[in-house]
């Protein structure tokens, strides 16, 4: 990744978090799970999803929210593009988006619960355009 990309990247990790206090995380994966980059909202003291950068990507919550976005990704030809996906713990409820046409780069977004997504998700994919 160029720094152009990585400058990017950052800027709008750094615009989700600031587009509402419930916004926990926001990062970019690749297509193999790999954190990219990302950030924690500034109080934060202790994460809860912890972000695996090496060893073993399979094994982290961005992985997973990869997976799933890609074993959907078959329906798209029936049922449209996805726009987001999202998945609701008791702690957080993750957000993933795909970034890309060619599905190599995935915006991870974490927020708190509860979080009114009806109010939060619309100002993230507005700011992803």
């Amino acid at each position: 990744m160029g720094q152009e990309e990585r400058d990017f990247l950052q800027k709008l990790c750094d615009s989700i978090l600031n587009a509402d206090k419930s916004v926990r995380f926001a990062g970019v994966i690749n297509s193999e799970g790999k954190l990219l980059i990302g950030r924690y909202r500034s109080d934060i003291p202790s994460p809860l999803i912890k972000a695996n950068t090496e060893g073993d990507t399979k094994a982290n919550s961005f992985y997973s929210a990869y997976q799933a976005l890609a074993i959907n990704k078959k329906f798209e030809s029936d049922l449209g593009q996805i726009r987001f996906q999202m998945t609701e713990f008791d702690k957080v409820t993750l957000v993933s988006v795909p970034l890309t046409a060619t599905n190599d780069r995935f915006l991870c977004i974490s927020l708190d619960a509860p979080t009114y997504h009806e109010r939060v998700i619309p100002k993230i994919l507005d700011i992803i355009g």
